[in-house]
């Protein structure tokens, strides 16, 4: 991208109406599926100005495939699945490119669930607790349509413990052992689901803010890493840039750069850590809500407006770490896709993390006969990212000796552990965002909001401009939420520079009002779905 300083843009005769006559600078922040999303929505719409900053050496973000063996099999550092088929764009750009074509679907599939002494919890107490424990979710999730009977403090944790108790008081006894147990497990998937710490983090009135796709949760055989070669394509090599992080965002009036350059009133400038600048009309920000939380306050000049700090500082971002366990030979019946781990709360709860960190994994998933996987969230996964990789594989092959030894005769050698370290990793400081408790939707669209320039015509430019999984009201934490911003952040640059076709309804239904709607119309599931 030039750097050199140009002008504002030109319109014929003065005429708001017609289409703006030069190619606008953009610089998109992030190279995540955000950012690569962005891209190439402008790239399709013919506006090719722009690059995209990576602060990492890679592409991705948060998606991340590695291999585990030198026979193609692959696990997934962040992103695993397509959550919902229907209004998905994550599943339609996977099945149009036949990435789904590889899974196999058994329909004896079954998951197994275990207890810390290897015995097997019945079937019939899980479906029990299945019922009764989606029913609860339901009932939390009402409240979003009605907050006013519910406070803004209270939490899903506190609701869920209300919920459950009533649920168990009439059940004594092994029965009500049992149950607990796997109560307890479901809290643990839920705490990973929702990315928090404890369920007692996550708000109550807003936990129905988050809208559930219809259909199934699919994973890609390839790798989820395969949908980026999709997104990206268009994008040249010289449009990404790595390892260049971004220092600070120039985005007043008057923007005086390193060396005394000032930067043009319409424009926005971004200089980076390597010394680099770069002048534009619009800046698509997609880092994530952890590096704005750890960085907005100098990131910024002058500083973001208030309403928007207060949504960085509300809304929760949280930490989702995974362990992937490589065996020297397969680990249980074929067919068995996850193990749930049934840990009793009353046991070994004491302070030392060492003793009980993966105590907080709910499930080790089977991703190949002899790789598993197991996740976990909060405080206990960050205490993982302190921990040799000695100390981990010391821990987790205790763990999986204790929940098969009663489903294997002997257990194959633990080989090689992968774990993540998203709480640590200075670029995305966490792994997805939730609606906290004192937090609310309106934060989420307080943050998507641009930061406005006022030309000298009274046009109002969106320069500075925000994409991110956690920017969209409805699918927030998801990869699919995140390419739907992407596109509805390239949107409105186009609907700015395209007036005529944005009248025409061009850019309709991609989230672009001001104020967005929250009922469950087909606008607002389609947001951002269609590449142009």
């Amino acid at each position: 991208m030039s750097r050199e300083r140009v002008s504002c843009s030109i319109m014929e005769d003065g005429n708001r109406d017609k289409s703006r006559k030069r190619q606008p600078k953009i610089v998109i922040i992030g190279g995540g599926i955000a950012g690569l999303a962005a891209g190439k929505y402008l790239e399709l719409e013919g506006f090719t100005d722009y690059v995209v900053l990576e602060a990492s050496d890679r592409i991705g973000g948060r998606i991340w495939s590695v291999p585990v063996d030198n026979n193609g099999h692959k696990a997934e550092m962040g992103a695993n699945w397509i959550h919902g088929i229907k209004h998905n764009p994550i599943y339609k750009l996977a099945d149009e490119n036949n990435l789904l074509t590889e899974r196999e679907v058994h329909l004896n599939s079954k998951n197994i669930y275990l207890t810390e002494s290897g015995e097997p919890i019945h079937e019939g107490t899980v479906k029990k607790v299945d019922f009764a424990y989606g029913t609860m979710l339901s009932s939390c999730e009402e409240y979003f349509l009605s907050p006013n009977q519910v406070d803004v403090n209270d939490s899903l944790g506190s609701e869920l413990d209300r919920l459950i108790d009533e649920k168990l008081e009439n059940t004594a006894g092994e029965e009500r052992h049992m149950l607990e147990l796997v109560y307890h497990q479901r809290r643990l998937l839920e705490c990973c689901i929702s990315g928090c710490d404890s369920l007692y983090d996550v708000s109550l009135s807003q936990f129905g803010s988050y809208k559930e796709l219809p259909g199934r949760h699919l994973v890609i055989p390839r790798g989820f890493s395969a949908i980026l070669d999709i997104v990206r394509e268009g994008i040249t090599e010289e449009k990404i840039k790595l390892n260049t992080a971004v220092r600070k965002i120039h985005w007043g009036d008057v923007a005086t750069m390193p060396g005394g350059t000032q930067c043009s009133e319409d424009m926005v400038c971004v200089e980076c850590e390597n010394g680099d600048i770069y002048y534009a009309d619009h800046v698509i920000v997609t880092v994530s809500l952890g590096v704005l939380k750890a960085n907005c306050d100098r990131m910024f000049n002058p500083a973001l407006p208030q309403k928007k700090i207060e949504a960085i500082n509300n809304l929760g971002f949280g930490v989702v770490n995974k362990v992937i366990l490589v065996f020297d030979g397969p680990l249980v019946e074929q067919h068995v896709n996850r193990i749930h781990l049934a840990w009793d709360p009353s046991v070994n709860n004491t302070e030392n993390l060492r003793e009980r960190w993966f105590r907080k994994m709910y499930a080790l998933e089977v991703i190949h006969d002899n790789v598993l996987v197991g996740w976990l969230s909060g405080t206990e996964a960050l205490f993982l990212e302190t921990l040799t990789d000695e100390e981990v594989m010391q821990d987790m092959e205790k763990v999986v000796r204790m929940f098969l030894q009663s489903q294997s005769q002997s257990i194959p050698n633990l080989t090689k552990v992968i774990r993540t370290s998203w709480g640590h990793n200075k670029f995305t400081r966490g792994s997805y965002s939730f609606v906290a408790v004192g937090a609310s939707q309106e934060d989420i669209l307080n943050l998507k909001h641009p930061l406005i320039k006022n030309l000298q015509d009274n046009t109002k430019k969106p320069v500075v401009l925000f994409a991110g999984e956690a920017t969209h009201p409805s699918f927030y934490s998801t990869t699919h939420g995140a390419l739907l911003t992407g596109n509805r952040e390239a949107a409105r640059i186009c609907k700015f520079w395209k007036p005529q076709e944005a009248a025409l309804g061009r850019y309709a239904d991609l989230g672009l009002s001001d104020a967005e709607t929250t009922e469950e119309d087909v606008s607002s599931e389609d947001e951002g779905l269609s590449f142009p």
